[in-house]
């Protein structure tokens, strides 16, 4: 049975099942590996914290440890050395004297600590600051403002005052305030005294050979009850789950990829299966003739899948070391650390045995199928064309429609707050695609045929070949497809949320703030001071409209003049408040506001989605009544002038951040895009899987035909015709795929989008986009139909050949 299974592996018949599996495994198991490697570059970036660590005491909060604590612990038995770390806010402005943030957050100033090996950098370049004016940087921040060493940087101190230090040196660090925030070395002293920050926010100390980590940690932990005492493993394991965090969404997102790339692979091998079982008809019944049962006839076709699965597999896993290596070089585009490929046992073990499993469980249903086959089929001219299925795949599209329709419903109403109705609309979303497939080779007849009628009526006999074609086997036809609708209905989908997303927000925005620049406070918890305003205004600027703000309970309540941003938000009234659209206050017409024990009832003037000037918006008499020691201004709307002109009127603060809202939707967009384009690489497996299949399905539709090929050339179709309705079939096959997958990802794309974002969604369908994807996927079918073709003209003889 082995040699037999052997002699019936076909390299041309089963080549793009091989690849199909080949790239699957590369997927996941590039996944894998890419998991393993992000993990330990960021398990390596932030165990810098906990390196050469011994034991560590860390003030809680905002609490900062007495140097008392580092003299005590120094002076332990078990303390080989120990060191101090402080750290404290330190705003740095770059060469143009703007502010240096991270996602709107300035950075931090450290110390530089005076034991080498307990260090939570390490020297990039330079040498580290040794005495009062000097300062290193983290390198990442240096890169970014264009600072090198030798040269001055500025800081803004607790006064608000510009500081020059000089740089001495570059650092790689790990992030303080949280990674990527900006990073500036100063001595103990020079911290201390340029952010007014005493004690130390962490105590570290490394231990004598034989000294026992937990006796000295409750040691430490009577220094400080307050503060919280850990060895140094249990540092290096809370740093370690700190680091997961930032990673574990990007890898459930790229193993749902690779799932689909998967499931892809699976239809196709299905489908290759289900047409060489076909084939295979007469010398399946032969076997039985000769006396093979019918459990050695499965056994025998697993037993082939098996084969190409493990060949499939082995190189699939090879390949995904390219895979792996790929998405480590995009981590720094992603915000995280680029590390050697790290090759564990799991990927290399998973990746061969997942391309087995799915072969041989896709071979199953075709192993049944053809272990079925009666000995008297050996005296059958063809294989039975297949029958429709029956009315169990009716009833079954028909709950699973219904199901998905509910689920979709519920989780588009956001009743459980938009991840949870997010979660509802893509479940539905499930419901109604696997609908969609079970119905699939009752619908794909007819919408190929509307779609032959106009090439049909263009191009003659070949492309109306074409049409009859694909229409004839709807169960095989509807399997190939599936694999693209598969594809571009996700490709689909993500670029709807894309694009409903941007012009919503953009809408939003305009209706919020009809402004061109926002400033707000660098610093959170402080103000811009009331001064800022009118020093705006006297440099010229025609717009300045201060907010001010105060929280009354979990209600954020804001105050500015809506008349002067020309209309462009609902007015308040004395007595009268402005309320989130869908809220309870707008349903009731009333708001009750308490802010400690000043208390306030208002009726509901207008409701408007949500604001950034407030949830409440109220009359400024109103605002002073309920909060009458705010003063400062929470952000100030401007709009006018040039952003120089506005840089050089904040001179004077430094620590007023402005935010260019034209910026902003720039970088908006730009980011939608790069997340438009990295589902489209990601998808771009799953797409070339689906395309293989299309040429597979026609390849082995080729040596099936061959008898009808030969009678068609011998009626007086040319080489050119045969080749042409190959083509044209694919094409026909192609565009029903991806034209099904944009009716279905369009959609979904936008009722998911109304989960997530509630209120009122301008829906937006990208057009050239989606015309770009279903004509690459058109011409990548036709690509992939070539050969079939050229192979059904060369041996498609005039003679048509005996039954």
């Amino acid at each position: 049975m082995r040699a037999l299974a052997l002699s019936r592996l076909r390299v041309r018949r089963l080549g793009a099942t091989l690849v199909a599996v080949v790239l699957a495994v590369a997927f996941v198991a590039g996944t894998l590996i890419y998991r393993d490697t992000a993990r330990a570059a960021l398990y390596d970036e932030y165990a810098r914290g906990a390196r050469n660590v011994g034991v560590a005491l860390t003030a809680r909060g905002g609490a900062r440890l007495d140097p008392a604590a580092l003299d005590a612990l120094r002076a332990d038995a078990g303390v080989a050395a120990a060191d101090g770390r402080m750290a404290a806010r330190l705003p740095l402005l770059d060469r143009n004297g703007r502010l240096v943030t991270d996602l709107g957050e300035p950075g931090f100033a450290v110390n530089a600590g005076a034991v080498a090996a307990l260090r939570p950098f390490d020297l990039h370049a330079g040498r580290l600051p040794e005495r009062e004016g000097e300062a290193a940087l983290d390198a990442r921040t240096a890169a970014r403002i264009g600072a090198t060493v030798g040269a001055d940087v500025t800081v803004v101190d607790a006064g608000e005052t510009r500081r020059p230090l000089r740089l001495v040196g570059l650092v790689d660090v790990t992030g303080v305030g949280g990674s990527g925030t900006s990073t500036v070395v100063l001595t103990d002293a020079e911290l201390t005294r340029l952010t007014g920050d005493r004690g130390y926010r962490e105590v570290v100390a490394s231990l004598r050979p034989g000294a026992d980590a937990a006796a000295v940690r409750e040691r430490a932990a009577r220094l400080d009850p307050a503060a919280r005492a850990r060895t140094g493993d249990q540092l290096r394991r809370d740093l370690a789950r700190e680091a997961s965090g930032q990673l574990s969404g990007l890898l459930v997102g790229i193993a749902l990829f690779a799932l689909v790339a998967v499931l892809v692979a699976g239809f196709v091998i299905v489908n290759t299966f289900t047409i060489l079982m076909a084939q295979r008809l007469r010398e399946t019944a032969l076997l039985r003739c000769v006396g093979a049962g019918r459990g050695q006839v499965f056994r025998l076709v697993l037993a082939e899948a098996a084969l190409v699965g493990l060949a499939g597999a082995v190189a699939g896993t090879a390949l995904g070391v390219l895979v792996a290596l790929g998405l480590s070089r995009l981590s720094p585009v992603l915000g995280l650390p680029a590390g050697p490929v790290v090759l564990g046992p799991l990927p290399l073990l998973a990746g061969p045995a997942l391309g087995v499993l799915v072969t041989v469980a896709a071979a199953v249903a075709p192993a049944l199928r053809s272990a079925r086959v009666r000995p008297v089929a050996a005296l059958r001219a063809a294989a039975p064309s297949p029958r429709p299925r029956g009315r169990l795949s009716v009833v079954l599209a028909g709950l699973s429609a219904v199901a998905g329709a509910a689920l979709t419903v519920v989780g588009v109403r956001g009743t459980g707050g938009p991840l949870a109705g997010m979660t509802l609309v893509m479940l539905g979303g499930i419901g109604i695609f696997l609908a969609l497939l079970l119905l699939a080779p009752r619908l794909v007849g007819p919408v190929v045929r509307a779609l032959g009628w106009l090439p049909g009526r263009l191009f003659g006999v070949p492309a109306k070949m074409a049409t009859a074609n694909a229409a004839r086997n709807p169960a095989r036809t509807a399997a190939t497809t599936a694999t693209l609708l598969i594809g571009v209905a996700l490709m689909a989908g993500g670029g709807t949320v894309a694009a409903t997303v941007s012009r919503t927000a953009e809408a939003r925005l305009n209706a919020a703030f009809p402004v061109d620049f926002l400033l707000t406070p660098a610093v959170a918890g402080q103000s811009v001071p009331a001064e800022v305003a009118g020093e705006i205004r006297a440099a010229g600027f025609p717009v300045v409209v201060p907010v001010r703000q105060g929280r009354a309970g979990d209600v954020l309540v804001g105050t500015l003049d809506p008349a002067a941003l020309a209309g462009g938000l609902p007015s308040p009234r004395p007595g009268a408040a402005v309320v989130p659209a869908g809220s309870a206050a707008a349903r009731s017409g009333r708001v009750d506001l308490v802010a400690g024990p000043r208390r306030l009832s208002l009726t509901v003037a207008a409701a408007q989605n949500s604001s950034l000037a407030g949830d409440v918006l109220v009359t400024a008499a109103d605002f002073d009544a309920l909060f009458p020691d705010v003063r400062d201004d929470a952000m100030v709307l401007v709009s006018g002038g040039t952003r120089a002109r506005l840089d050089a009127a904040l001179a004077a603060h430094p620590l007023v951040q402005v935010a260019d809202l034209a910026q902003v939707r720039d970088e908006r967009d730009a980011a939608i895009g790069q997340f438009v384009a990295v589902i489209a690489a990601l998808l771009g497996f799953a797409l070339v899987i689906a395309v293989i299949g299309i040429g597979n399905t026609l390849s082995l539709s080729v040596l099936e035909r061959a008898p009808e090929s030969a009678l068609v050339r011998a009626l007086g179709l040319t080489r050119a015709q045969l080749g042409a309705t190959l083509l044209t079939e694919a094409l026909l096959m192609a565009l029903a795929g991806a034209l099904g997958g944009v009716a279905f990802g369009v959609p979904y794309g936008w009722l998911t989008t109304t989960a997530a974002l509630g209120g009122t969604v301008l829906f937006d369908v990208p057009v050239a986009r989606l015309a770009l994807f279903v004509g690459l996927a058109a011409l990548a079918a036709v690509v992939a139909a070539v050969l079939p073709a050229r192979r059904a003209a060369r041996t498609a003889n005039l003679v048509v050949p005996p039954a």
